[in-house]
């Protein structure tokens, strides 16, 4: 949270056991000679002292005849309701401290007095109540720190209330002559606290195989090379050399930097470097953040309010339910739900719109990533769980809105609640006023979340975009700026100085939602900010990534002009510091500029196709997961070094901190105790203090960790590009002709990287006499055509001159559909191949349509699925007696363990289904290496199909030693790697499923689910969705398991199968040589959009 405190002191004489913390390096300790307390007589008046007042306790402080003056006009309700303090006393174990000072009062009452802990359960390390009265008296006394050290301890004296005291008259307290001193250190060790900090500095979680890959070297005697080294096998892949030295004075020391972005082979590494510590170890893989990014989505269901929360330790039933009053007025109103905005339990409207649309805009920018099973409530609900949890907060938000369209600002109790689990406080909830910058933002986000809702719920999407157009109207008719935050509540304000930039978000995002001009007839600029108090770049996005902007507009042409010129800004910078961050100057929530920044970098990336950029944010995601001057992943639960001890009060109570946060960060001012006496001495680039008390540092926001989400995504290799799509030419005069020069060449494949590298040059509208046209886009489209073009494109290209391909185009996409006429049967001669083996045959197929209709069919068995999808890409309904896109395996074997030939007469449409059989051996074909016993069904595609969602309708074999199978396969017949996602049904237990998937031959992935019904005795649906990061496996429509590593990437052929095993007996149980024996399907649906939302 932005500027805020939490002074709440009170004495807890029990013993308790606080967070251990990673800590900087210590300032300088005390000698054990002097007063530590400075300003002890107070010749600088009231300099360094303070006062904290809650619960009715009033008071101020001034001095009188050299002396502090404390005037307390009311003591309150509680004992530290009035309270005088001094921050910051460092107290080291075991040494032994002399604690003086003068005390009196103008009326006889009880104070405490005492040095405790500043935060977490507010221990007294010394502690001693007074009878005081108008006649001075000394306390004077030694005590021995029997505690851990603790640098930012705090002297305290409690005013308040005193059950001693029941009433007092104003009256006043005085102070003077104050001192503490360290009178014997022997046996202070005063190096125990010193921090760790790491030689080499590289991205703790890991970097994409793709990913330009770059660590941190320090205190480097001399320019070498470094090496980096298998972390499984140790032995050493790379060898490369230190480049620099470069001066990094923000952070007091020099650097060295070490590209090994030649390393993609998927496993886990560290680095080494002669005379250096080995670096912490990371992953290299196409999908290393894959549970980092549903964590980082997750947090925000752990974040909610109003409801119970099952989260293991952070588990709480539902909070802040009450009606909550208007401030100002008698009025009370519901304004329950939502999200606990950051370390505190106030929600804001402000922070929420900024971190609604970040959330809204990842998922815009790469549906795929985002699944529908990160294990919240709404999980398989049949819509990404990231528009389940922003539809929570959304939901919060339009309670807020008042009747006239107006927003409040925020809600919350008066004052911050102690360390404790959200249930707990039960203080009155305080709505404040409406502000024209909540109204705004509150307006965009309606808006925007109309366009994402939209075709999930219609009735939902309506109501934003009727609450968005009130929200406006208000706006126009209360032009002037407002905002207020009462002075007697003191949570977070979230003030600002002008609504300029919220009102232009507004505005743009409002045209973006209706096409209506009106909204943006005002706008006559762009405005820049993805802070919650500067959010013009939300306005930017809004026109940039809308679908068919008018790009010779003024709107679209300064936005553009904005993003661009702050993205090159940011790579400059990047490449200047040693961490290639890029900022220069780290304030409160650093972390969030810096994922802002990789914002801005990667909508640049999209924009424009320069790999500069995106090398750039890919830099401030490194940057935030360990390569920095600190030496810490700053998102909790996640790298070698994390925040441990962050300013969350779930995370205090719980006592562990909750995974998947992102803290604040580097700050170079200071902002609160534990950072002026942690980092009083640091550099400003190494000011971080993992404390639960600095909240300037190490506090957590919602709107911290959805820019992150965001920068994730962009950097992504699935998230769309945003440069403008050209419309190609009906006709394509040679595939592969990119240069449209009559020939298939390299030539053509470097035109295409060119187009691609520098758009601007080389583009479409390319400043080059050499660029690319638009017939050469359509000749070039080769890989997938029908996408945008891409460097797989150049691949099938140098694939095809290789005579790695037959022909160009390599694949489709969306994939052809069958029409819906028959061909003649045909007879080929192929190659095929059955996952392990391939052997050469010759095969008689009939080559069918398929059609969308379902036609009535007398089931051996219940349906108890989910209907199939009318609206897939590719349908083939066996019910019409059609195999679509399928063919029947014929007249070979693979290897063991399939006990079986495979046989056209075991895969048969018969009565409406798909009948695949095992059964005797139907001839005396012999293989060179063995010779199975039975025979088996195996039915597959004649096409090849790549990411998207797979389903079907099955009904399983129940008999030990057999399989009944639905998966996607290609191998080395196909000129690929061996990748395949599979459903298996072992007939030993046909309650369950086994779930399982190779990539390049790797496997090992087995996932057994329980099903909770007998598969072989009905018919049910059985699907995954195949994403670039992620497999999620789903039955009859619900997400059963999502897999992250080592995903598969090469497009496969449809596939089922039921098979007798062989050798096998561990995993399927001996089979007994029973048949026939029947695996039933209805049919198998291919939609190239992913699940049905």
């Amino acid at each position: 949270m932005k500027k805020h405190s939490f002074k709440r002191c009170a004495a807890v004489l029990a013993a308790c056991t606080i967070m251990a913390s990673a800590l900087p390096v210590v300032s300088a300790p005390v000698s054990a000679a002097g007063n530590i307390i400075k300003n002890s007589t107070f010749e600088s008046g009231t300099s360094g002292w303070g006062t904290y007042k809650e619960s009715g306790g009033k008071c101020t402080l001034t001095t009188e005849d050299g002396k502090l003056a404390l005037k307390v006009s009311s003591v309150g309700k509680l004992n530290y309701a009035v309270q005088l303090n001094y921050d910051i006393i460092p107290l080291y174990k075991n040494g032994v401290y002399r604690f003086k000072y003068d005390i009196s009062s103008t009326v006889d009452r009880y104070v405490e007095g005492m040095i405790q802990q500043n935060g977490g359960k507010y221990q007294a390390y010394t502690w001693k109540g007074l009878q005081i009265s108008s006649t001075p008296q000394t306390v004077d006394y030694e005590f021995t720190m029997k505690e851990d050290t603790d640098i930012m301890a705090k002297m305290c004296f409690n005013c308040g209330l005193q059950e001693k005291d029941p009433e007092l008259p104003e009256h006043t307290i005085y102070l003077d002559n104050v001192s503490l001193e360290l009178v014997d250190d022997s046996n202070v060790d005063y190096t125990a606290d010193k921090a760790y900090e790491p030689d080499i500095n590289i991205n703790q979680v890991g970097y994409r195989s793709n990913a330009t890959k770059t660590a941190v070297f320090r205190n480097v005697a001399s320019a070498g090379t470094f090496e980096v080294v298998n972390a499984d096998t140790k032995e050493s892949v790379y060898t490369g050399q230190l480049e620099g030295p470069v001066s990094n004075t923000g952070a007091g020391e020099t650097n060295y930097k070490g590209d090994f972005s030649k390393v993609t082979a998927a496993g886990k590494y560290y680095i080494k470097c002669s005379g250096l510590d080995d670096s912490y170890t990371f992953s290299i893989g196409d999908n290393v953040y894959g549970n980092l990014l549903d964590d980082s989505v997750k947090m925000l269901y752990l974040q909610r309010c109003g409801v119970a929360v099952e989260g293991g330790k952070f588990s709480h039933a539902a909070c802040h339910t009450s009606l909550a009053t208007v401030y100002g007025t008698s009025d009370k109103i519901d304004v329950s739900g939502g999200w606990h905005d950051a370390g505190d339990y106030g929600r804001y409207v402000v922070p929420a719109a900024k971190a609604v649309a970040d959330l809204l805009y990842a998922y815009g920018a790469a549906p795929s990533l985002y699944s529908d099973g990160i294990g919240i409530p709404e999980s398989g609900n049949g819509v990404a769980d990231i528009l389940d949890e922003a539809r929570f907060e959304l939901e919060w938000m339009k309670k807020m809105q008042r009747s006239d369209g107006g927003v409040y600002h925020k809600v919350s109790c008066a004052n911050f609640p102690g360390f404790v689990m959200p249930e707990k406080e039960t203080g009155e909830l305080i709505v404040t006023p409406v502000s024209s910058t909540a109204t705004a933002d509150f307006c965009a986000s309606m808006a925007l979340a109309y366009e994402f809702y939209k075709d999930v719920d219609a009735t939902f999407a309506n109501d934003c975009l009727d609450r968005a157009k009130k929200a406006w109207d208000y706006l126009q008719q209360n032009p002037n700026f407002n905002f207020k935050n009462p002075i007697d509540i003191v949570t977070g304000d979230y003030g600002d100085k002008t609504d300029k930039d919220e009102r232009y978000w507004a505005a743009v995002q409002m045209y973006r939602a209706t096409g209506d001009s009106k909204y943006i007839s005002g706008v006559s600029g762009a405005l820049s900010g993805l802070d919650w108090s500067t959010v013009g770049d939300y306005g930017n996005i809004a026109i940039l990534t809308m679908k068919d902007p008018d790009i010779n507009s003024a709107v679209y042409r300064n936005a553009k002009e904005e993003i661009l010129s702050q993205a090159d800004k940011f790579v400059s910078r990047a490449k200047s510091t040693g961490y290639g961050v890029a900022l220069t100057t780290f304030n409160w929530g650093s972390n969030m500029t810096v994922a802002n920044a990789g914002i801005v970098l990667g909508l640049a990336y999209q924009l424009t196709g320069d790999a500069a950029y995106l090398n750039a944010a890919e830099g401030q995601l490194n940057y935030l997961l360990g390569t920095n001057p600190v030496g810490t992943c700053f998102m909790t639960g996640y790298g070698e070094v994390s925040p441990q001890n962050p300013h969350h009060r779930p995370s205090v109570a719980a006592g562990e901190a909750m995974k998947g946060m992102l803290v604040g960060g580097v700050n170079s001012a200071l902002e609160d105790s534990a950072a002026k006496a942690y980092c009083a001495d640091s550099p400003a680039y190494k000011c971080y203090i993992d404390n639960s008390e600095s909240y300037s540092t190490n506090e957590i926001t919602i709107y911290w960790n959805s820019p992150l989400t965001y920068l994730l995504t962009l950097t992504d290799g699935a998230a769309a590009s945003q440069q403008p799509v050209v419309t190609p030419p009906s006709g394509v005069t040679k595939w592969g002709d990119a240069n449209c020069d009559g020939d298939v060449d390299m030539s053509d494949v470097v035109l295409i990287m060119q187009s691609l590298a520098n758009p601007n040059k080389y583009g479409v509208n390319g400043s080059s006499n050499d660029h690319i046209t638009a017939q050469g886009v359509a000749n070039a489209d080769v890989y997938e055509n029908g996408t945008n073009l891409t460097g797989n494109d150049a691949v099938s290209i140098q694939k095809y001159l290789l005579g790695l391909l037959s022909k160009l185009p390599e694949s489709y996409n969306p994939q052809p559909v069958v029409t819906t006429t028959t061909t003649p049967p045909t007879t080929t001669t192929t190659t095929t191949t059955s996952r392990r083996t391939t052997t050469t045959t010759t095969t008689t197929t009939t080559t069918t349509t398929t059609t969308t209709s379902a036609p009535s069919v007398n089931l051996p068995f219940p349906d108890k699925g989910t209907p199939m999808d009318t609206n897939a890409t590719m349908i083939s309904d066996f019910r019409t007696g059609s195999g679509g896109d399928f063919f029947a395996s014929n007249g070979w074997t693979n290897d063991k363990p399939f006990d079986c030939w495979w046989y056209e007469r075991n895969a048969v449409i018969k009565n409406g289904l798909l009948e695949l059989s095992i059964d005797q051996k139907w001839t005396d074909d012999k293989n060179p290496n063995w010779n199975p016993r039975y025979s088996g069904g195996e039915f597959r595609t004649k096409n090849f199909y790549h990411y998207g969602y797979y389903e079907t309708s099955m009904q399983a074999i129940k008999n030990d030693g057999v399989v009944s199978s639905f998966f996607t396969y290609t191998g080395e017949s196909d000129k690929n790697p061996w990748d395949e996602i599979d459903i298996e049904i072992l007939g030993k237990d046909t309650t369950k499923v086994q779930l399982n998937y190779y990539t390049n031959g790797q496997g090992k992935h087995e996932k057994m689910i329980d099903l909770g019904f007998d598969s072989s005795q009905e018919f049910h649906t059985y699907g995954f969705d195949w994403q670039p990061n992620y497999i999620t496996w789903y039955i009859d429509g619900k997400a059963v398991y999502t897999a992250y590593d080592n995903i598969p990437r090469t497009a496969g052929k449809i596939m089922m199968n039921a098979w007798p095993g062989l050798t096998v007996d561990d995993w399927l149980k001996p089979f007994n040589g029973k048949t026939p024996l029947v695996a039933r399907y209805q049919w198998v649906t291919y939609n190239k959009n992913g699940v049905k939302k």
